[in-house]
């Protein structure tokens, strides 16, 4: 009897043809640009030292790094919408055309100020190729091929993240600092020509909309202040000072401002509409508090490791390896069932709640506890932001009108961004109003340390200390990171909650079809050019 079928048998049942040669090459294209823009920042840190010595402008490198991730957060809504409004390949093109410019010109820096500046146009070019790949997979694949494909760019992140400072080192040593650049342009030429020759996405018809400027410069203000809080907040500036202050209500001003003008525009550069769309409110508030709690708490874990264990910086960003390989791992599980079942929403939901368990034993951390211990602790996290990192992308995808899926795909993006902003803001805070109690508590007669000077010890004078005072460092560091975790704990349970509340929709075709051949319906398919010539 029909009855006793075990739930809809049209999601597990439908048969799902195997992607075109073309599409796969296409893919491989988008990889290799993802690959590149990750890379870029493990890369640049690992040569920072030796950049720094031969530009000179110590007190401004910080900003190398600023720059890239302020401009790179800015763009991601930007070119979501772009792409909507004016076809996502040349979008695209435009962010890899960018990109290269902008390490060609980091290469050719002359001083610490052009390189920030030049930082700048690269993240400009980066935001475009972390955004605009995922929406391009969604545009040439149908929802169940796409939850398994993406599933590979979390590989990327993973083998970007691990290879990236052994690159670096290696690159530098050989043939210089500047090579840490220039090596993106055989690799960005390359993708290019792929991305040319192979992609060919349906062109956008009728009239060009108003670009909407003025939503634009209040997100990107909103952003900029809450990059500067997140950077200066407990290092340059105290927490509770005037320029911190000021920046927080800059933030929020310029918010308020935004979604006026969000709501009055033809063309909104985030259409308020789509939060009427429970699948991506609940998409972006699960990527953000996914974020807020796991990547903004996990930030203080390798000077723990350091002041715990004595090991150097390298060795202590080793020690996180584990947390990359359970998100690498379970991303990959995850897409691969989503591909077979076509049904995604349990998988936030464990997520978070893997998360919570992972945070609550991380809330346990002693200046005794074995870094093996640590490490299971740090695989159980990676399985939780793996499980919902690109599951949230492909539910919010699903449910996406055709005229704003870049949007859709872009906000997610930004959300997780926002998340892990406000993740090191926040558990920044709590990490220092706890030191400044346990520091007297630990730290013979204080030693001079105050909890701002506990972030910038370098390993040399983590050497230099006695062992009395580095075990009391270790103490009084522990205490207040197991408080970090601790309060990170109902941010996950919050985030449980929330993606309990997701509809177990099946994945839709809509239009797309295996391989980027349309079935009709929807909007127009995606082909290559490849099969284009052969029609």
């Amino acid at each position: 009897m029909s009855s006793n079928r075990p739930g809809p048998p049209e999601a597990a049942e439908e048969e799902i043809a195997p992607v075109s040669r073309p599409v796969k090459v296409v893919f491989y294209g988008l990889l290799i640009t993802t690959f590149m823009a990750m890379m870029d920042q493990a890369i640049v840190a690992t040569a920072g030292p030796t950049i720094a010595g031969k530009l000179g402008g110590m007190d401004i490198y910080a900003w190398v790094f600023v720059a890239y991730m302020l401009s790179f957060s800015i763009v991601m809504p930007v070119y979501g919408k772009m792409g909507d409004l004016f076809g996502r390949k040349p979008v695209f093109t435009f962010s890899i055309v960018t990109f290269l410019i902008g390490s060609a010109a980091c290469g050719l820096a002359q001083s610490m100020g052009q390189l920030i500046v030049f930082r700048v146009v690269q993240g400009i070019g980066g935001g475009g190729l972390a955004v605009l790949a995922m929406a391009i997979i969604g545009e040439l694949l149908e929802p169940r091929q796409r939850a398994r494909y993406q599933g590979l760019f979390t590989a990327v992140f993973t083998v970007a993240s691990v290879a990236g400072p052994v690159v670096g080192g290696l690159v530098t040593e050989a043939f210089g600092w500047r090579w840490v650049f220039f090596i993106n342009l055989p690799v960005g030429i390359g993708a290019l020509v792929v991305i040319s020759s192979f992609l060919q996405l349906p062109r956008r018809e009728g009239p060009r909309s108003k670009i909407d400027v003025p939503g634009i410069l209040l997100l990107a203000a909103a952003l900029t202040c809450l990059v500067l809080v997140t950077t200066w907040g407990g290092s340059r500036y105290d927490w509770t000072s005037g320029r911190i202050l000021a920046l927080e209500a800059g933030a929020l001003v310029s918010v308020v401002a935004w979604l006026i003008v969000e709501a009055t525009v033809a063309e909104p550069i985030i259409p308020l509409r789509l939060f009427g769309d429970s699948t991506f409110t609940i998409s972006n508030v699960v990527a953000l508090l996914s974020s807020l709690a796991l990547f903004g708490a996990i930030n203080f874990l390798p000077l723990f490791l350091q002041l715990v264990s004595g090991v150097t910086v390298a060795y202590s960003a080793i020690l996180m390896i584990p947390a990359l390989l359970g998100m690498m791992i379970a991303s990959l599980v995850a897409g691969q069932v989503i591909f077979k079942t076509g049904r995604y929403k349990w998988f936030p939901a464990a997520s978070m709640g893997c998360g919570t368990v992972a945070l609550l034993l991380l809330s346990t951390l002693t200046a005794d506890l074995n870094v093996w211990v640590i490490g299971g602790y740090l695989v159980l996290l990676g399985v939780a932001a793996g499980l919902s990192q690109q599951t949230v992308t492909v539910a919010a995808q699903n449910t996406a009108p055709p005229r704003d899926f870049g949007v859709v795909t872009s906000t997610v993006s930004l959300s997780r961004n926002v998340g892990a902003l406000f993740g090191n803001a926040i558990f920044g805070a709590i990490l220092t109003a706890r030191l400044t109690v346990e520091l007297p508590r630990h730290v013979p007669d204080g030693a001079g340390f105050s909890s701002a000077d506990i972030a910038h010890l370098s390993p040399d004078d983590l050497n230099r200390l006695s062992d009395r005072v580095l075990n009391g460092l270790a103490e009084a560091y522990s205490a207040s990171l197991s408080t970090v975790f601790l309060y990170s704990v109902p941010v996950m349970v919050v985030g449980f909650a929330v993606s309990l509340l997701m509809k177990n929709l099946p994945l839709q075709k809509r239009g797309f079809g295996p391989g980027g051949r349309g079935r009709g319906g929807g909007r127009p398919p995606a082909v290559t050019a490849a099969e284009k010539g052969r029609a």
